[in-house]
């Protein structure tokens, strides 16, 4: 099948500068059988750590049909999603070409890979989604008990995971690489949901986010793109681990997550195309535009009160409701461990500026309302957007240059959005930065 070969005359949005063929892929396809009202666009997520990594929005031509070309810079997973809750996941190594053919009638989207790797991710994508079941049924202790019980727990729905794929595995004869990566997304996914684990003490936490079940070192870790969450999580509460970390995609991986580290040198980088993208080429960060969004319903959650609006700009609308007042504003997904993680453990900073100018918001995006109205009341001093529109939710994506969940903005009393230079929840510096926007008295 000539499928490298495919012109890709269907347009995205976003779109990355020509990057070299060792650095990038190429991932293009057609949508059969969508119905009237059904959206005509995908959104393709490249699913690497760093701030540019890529989100594109691909809009359909007429026959259904997309493609786009971006910057790739290691093997690992990726995500197509269509119509909300529809994802399709697949594996790639930088020059390869995708083709889908996906049937949008069906649930879960029923696909067939051609190109590269395509028996990996014939039999990749189905298995993961059978996956999710086990997942969603996880139920973890207290992130405060001890390390032991809270670890006697953990490993012990690792090994449910695992049997379930070996079971899984035998039915549908799946090759030993695909098992591999699948035991890696079971582990993950529960480190994931695990990532608010902070034990009795600094000790305990440190105990179980380098436990050797996790094996961080290991560079098989690096194929699925649930993996970097983890290591995001170590170099938040413990960078020195990279001290230690051998020369290659982990640590480099590492080196992204820590934001707090200064640029570091070419040299200790394993890979260099993937520095040079990160930190020497094309340094300038897309426009924000807020104007962009287009209005829609909106919930908003606001001091135990919820309330629907219509026809609403959700960011216009913050500034606009809270005018004149600095807001820090947070994207997040309840399904996302650090984003929970960051706001429950952000609540005494929240206290601490309650009486002072700052606003403190979050937008709810790709969520259940089910879990959010589970999760909302959890969280003090914020005010919650909620958004159930799956056209509205890619705008902001899109327009906001979100390209993962937390992604934190900050709108100063002008009504100015900034993204750059942000820190998130539980950084050092958000309180002094927080400050910088308070009104000084002049005495």
């Amino acid at each position: 099948m000539l499928i490298a070969s495919i012109p890709c005359t269907a347009k995205g949005s976003n779109s990355s500068a020509e990057t070299s063929t060792q650095d990038s892929i190429t991932v293009s396809g057609r949508f059969k059988n969508i119905a009237e009202g059904m959206p005509r666009n995908t959104v393709i997520i490249e699913c690497d750590p760093s701030y540019k990594s890529v989100r594109v929005i691909c809009e359909l031509d007429s026959n259904g049909s997309f493609c786009h070309k971006f910057p790739f810079s290691y093997p690992h997973t990726f995500t197509v999603n269509y119509n909300r809750w529809h994802f399709i996941n697949a594996f790639a190594v930088p020059g390869d070409s995708i083709y889908l053919d996906i049937d949008a009638s069906t649930s879960p989207l029923s696909v067939s890979f051609s190109g590269d790797h395509a028996e990996i991710n014939q039999q990749y994508n189905p298995a993961f989604q059978h996956m999710s079941s086990l997942r969603n049924a996880v139920v973890l202790p207290s992130d405060t008990v001890t390390y032991e019980e809270y670890m006697h727990v953990f490993k012990d729905f690792v090994r449910q995971g695992r049997d379930s794929i070996d079971s899984y595995a035998r039915k549908h004869n799946l090759s030993d690489e695909v098992i591999s990566m699948l035991y890696s997304d079971n582990l993950y996914t529960l480190a994931n949901s695990a990532i608010g684990y902070s034990g009795r003490n600094i000790e305990e936490m440190r105990a179980f986010f380098l436990d050797p079940i996790f094996d961080i070192f290991n560079e098989e870790n690096t194929k699925v793109m649930i993996f970097p969450y983890h290591l995001s999580a170590i170099m938040t509460h413990f960078p020195d681990v990279r001290d230690n970390a051998p020369k290659g995609t982990v640590r480099d991986i590492m080196y992204v997550c820590d934001e707090k580290a200064p640029v570091p040198d070419r040299s200790v980088f394993f890979n260099n195309n993937y520095y040079d993208r990160l930190y020497t080429h094309d340094k300038t960060v897309n426009e924000i535009s807020i104007d962009g969004i287009k209005p829609g319903s909106i919930i908003v959650y606001d001091d135990g009160e919820i309330k629907e609006l219509a026809d609403e700009n959700p960011v216009k609308w913050l500034i606009n409701e809270y005018k004149g007042h600095p807001i820090y504003l947070d994207i997040s997904a309840t399904w996302c461990g650090p984003c929970r993680a960051g706001l429950k453990r952000s609540e005494s900073l929240r206290e601490h500026f309650k009486d002072s100018d700052i606003r403190f918001a979050v937008i709810w995006l790709r969520s259940t309302k089910e879990n959010w109205i589970k999760f909302a009341p959890t969280i003090s001093n914020t005010i919650q957007i909620f958004i159930d529109d799956v056209a509205m939710t890619d705008r902001i994506m899109g327009h906001l240059n979100v390209h993962g969940f937390p992604t934190y903005f900050m709108i100063d009393k002008n009504g100015n959005l900034t993204k750059e230079g942000v820190p998130r929840y539980q950084s050092p510096e958000l309180p002094d930065f927080l400050n910088f926007y308070i009104p000084k008295t002049v005495e």
